[in-house]
This record gives C-alpha cells, structure tokens and sequence, in this order.
C-alpha cells in the first residue's frame, strides 16, 4: 500500500529496539532466546523512565540515558525472525548485477554508486520507494548484515534527491536502477538517517570511519530545513505540496523518535532543534492519543483532528480511523521506549495496549484491519487484520508482563505466518519488523 506524493504528484507512506542491559548505548547483539517473559532491565524498575539528556554530538552515545523495560515473549526466538529475514530479503532484494544487463541505459553519474547497490522491490517489482529502502536498511543493520546493508546505502545515495543543493533525502519513487520520481517521504528519510547512526555505532566507531555519521549528518541537515514545520516543529510528510509540506497534515506514523532522538545526540549544529521537535512530537502524539478511544488517526491536522491529505492514498478516505499507516506506531514507541525511556511514551503505550488487549478479548486473532479513532467503536462489517496490523497490538503487550499469555500467542503466530506470495510488500515488511523487535533483534 502507498501513497502517491505531492511534488506536482505525491508522496509514499510508508519500525525498535529493545533496551540493552545497561545505560550505556552498544553495538546490536544475537540475544539468543529466552524462557520466559522477563523484563530487558529487570534492575531499572524505579528509575528507567527518565528521558534523559544527551547532546553530545560525533562522539557522544547518549551514556546518561535510562532504557525503558520492555517484556519478551517467553517464546522469543531470534532464529525464527532471521529465517523471515533470509525469506524478505530472498523476495524483495535484487543488486544490480543481478537486474542490470546494459549499463548504456544508467545515468553515467550514478553508475559508480549503482555497480555496488541494490534495491527493494515495490508492489510493481519494477519499482523501488525510499520507504522500502528505509526498512531494508534497519533491518539489515540489526541483523548484522554489513553487505546487504552497504549495497542498499549506495542505491541511497545515487538517487538523493539533489546533493549538490544540500538536499540529502532520497527521492521517493525509482524506476529500477534507473530514473527517481518525485519528492521526498519523510518517513524513509528519518528511518534511513537513523540506520546510518546505528551502522555508524556498529560498524562506524568501532573503525574510526565516519562515513555513515556524514550521510546520516547530511540528511539531518536537509529534513530541519524542509522538513520541520518552524511553528510546530513537528516533521511534515513531505518536502513539497500544499498538504503534505505545510504542516496542514501529519502522519503520526511517520514520526521516528528513535531517529529524532539519535539526531539530537549526533547532529551538533542542530542538536537543540531536534530536541524541540521531540518534545513536541511526543507532547503532539500525547495530545492526539488522550482525545480519542486509545489509537491514533492515520492522518491529522495540527489539532489532531482526522483530515484527509488529499493525496490519492487509500487510507486518506478513512482518516478518522486507526488503519495501515497506524500499524507502524506501536513499534515507533516501543522502540523508542526501550532504548531511551520516557514515562510519557511508556503512558501512551500502555493506553494503546489496555485498549488492543481489551478490543481482542486478549485474541490475537480478532485483530481488524481499522478501528475507529473517535466515538463508538465497532469490531462487525471490518475484515480481519494483516499480519501488520496484529503486529502492532502484539508488541504493545510488550509494556507490561500481565500481557505475557498474550505476548507468546501472538508472537508465535507472527513467527509461524509465512512470507506470502505475490508481490504486496508492505504487510511483510512490517512483518518483519515486528518480528525484530519482539525477538530481541533490535537491542542497541
């Protein structure tokens, strides 16, 4: 599913982490599996929840910052997620070598970037968005998956939008290896900065090589000044189009705040102005949450009411309800929660769990496809939900270990839902980011 984005056209749509057994910030780890559903920080029950503060820039990890405690699935099973990730990256990750058999037809300026690349398929294989790139390389990085990780990085750059004019974000349609389209998508923008900041701490310091620090850097430098709003200092969908770029909607799940967040620590010359828009961003989320029944709208104003972005997108006609751009919020906030705590985000997360738990009669199984963000909610005459969205009820049982029966079943039924076939994307990846976060891949 996809949005089409507002240039003269539109913009795409468009994932965690679990804390790590100290403050201090370190490189991703196989977490093996676990017996029983425990807390991640069983020793930071009183004090965890501090949003702390970190602005440190290039050299600072952020090492006065509490995680949150989140809860596994007593059936975590970081082996069952890498075999979803052996499958996704089977289906949707092609290189150029593999696609490409005359190179007369690639722009002779980007081939250099494009021989070491590789894509993700879209919908119509023969396309790519920035978004699918935004989730390949998080979950590469959290698998560990250097060279996967550095092919989808070069697709990154040689399609950026106009790097000569300090505009770093990336195109948010391409043509295979060939011809980008269109403006940007925030959403991919921010999930591609914030894998170059975490690949930076995996495989960057480790090295002293800081060439994911300058692009993650560089495309920081261009979303504050094209996509912040300077009175919400909130992040608008897109750099251009009247709706999408001007602050008169916003897309909750669009809002990284791990990406946010690591901004601030790293992005010196910016560092107070990131912190400004996590602020509001968590206070905006806060506000939009506490007027409705526990979710959040797919698309709202300022005010937070239900507004249709006008952008040819599916769920635009259903934005009073909580739908397939919603599905990515719960992860949003665990794993924001779990690397860097917060009690107000841990609040709005278990608002968010009271009320999926209470909606499914604890079934995962009664999962529906939209609920309704205001007033009388009903669960009759809605199809059953995706493997998305049952992700994202699933890990808002990871907030608190009453869910644990909860945890387990959905867990194992994501683990044993297959890849599907056909060529829908979406649902998959989501899938399979889901499936990181509750097994323990996403640890920073």
């Amino acid at each position: 599913m996809k949005k089409l984005l507002i240039l003269s056209v539109a913009v795409a749509m468009s994932l965690w982490g679990c804390s790590s057994d100290d403050s201090t910030p370190v490189s991703p780890q196989d977490p093996g599996s676990s017996n029983s559903s425990t807390p991640d920080n069983p020793d930071n029950h009183d004090h965890h929840d501090n949003p702390g503060s970190s602005s440190g820039g290039s050299g600072d990890s952020g090492s006065d910052i509490q995680p949150g405690t989140v809860y596994y699935p007593s059936n975590k099973n970081a082996e069952g997620a890498k075999a979803f990730y052996d499958s996704w990256m089977g289906r949707y990750y092609v290189t150029f070598g593999e696609e490409v058999t005359n190179t007369s037809l690639i722009s002779q300026s980007r081939l250099p970037l494009l021989e070491k690349s590789a894509r993700i398929k879209f919908d119509q294989p023969e396309n790519t968005v920035s978004e699918g790139i935004g989730y390949g390389m998080l979950v590469a990085v959290f698998q560990g998956d250097k060279t996967r990780y550095d092919a989808l990085m070069n697709y990154y750059l040689a399609f950026r939008f106009a790097p000569d004019d300090k505009q770093y974000y990336m195109m948010w349609k391409i043509t295979g290896f060939r011809t980008g389209h269109g403006s940007s998508a925030s959403d991919a923008d921010l999930d591609i900065a914030a894998s170059l900041l975490i690949a930076h701490e995996k495989w960057g310091k480790p090295n002293n090589d800081n060439t994911y620090l300058q692009h993650a850097i560089e495309e920081a430098s261009s979303m504050m000044a094209k996509e912040v709003n300077p009175e919400s200092h909130l992040i608008v969908p897109a750099d251009a189009g009247d709706m999408l770029s001007t602050g008169k909607v916003y897309n909750i799940s669009y809002f990284s705040l791990v990406a946010v967040k690591l901004f601030s620590m790293y992005d010196t010359e910016r560092a107070g102005k990131w912190e400004q828009v996590l602020e509001s961003t968590i206070e905006y989320m806060k506000k939009v949450q506490e007027a409705g029944n526990g979710l959040w709208p797919d698309w709202c104003d300022i005010n937070g009411t239900p507004t249709n972005p006008e952008n040819g997108s599916s769920t635009g006609d259903l934005n009073e309800y909580w739908g397939l751009e919603g599905v990515r919020i719960p992860w949003r906030l665990v794993w924001y929660y779990s690397w860097f705590g917060d009690d107000r985000v841990k609040a709005m997360i278990k608002k968010a769990a009271e009320f999926a738990v209470g909606i499914t009669d604890g079934n995962i199984q009664n999962t529906i496809k939209r609920y309704k963000y205001q007033g009388e909610v009903t669960t009759t005459g809605v199809a059953v939900g995706s493997v998305a969205h049952k992700g994202a009820f699933c890990a808002l049982g990871m907030i608190d270990s009453k869910y644990a029966d909860f945890l387990k079943d959905c867990n194992e039924r994501l683990l044993n839902t297959a890849l599907g076939s056909g060529t829908n994307y979406f649902e998959p990846s989501i899938q399979l980011l889901y499936l990181q976060l509750l097994n323990g891949n996403m640890k920073r």
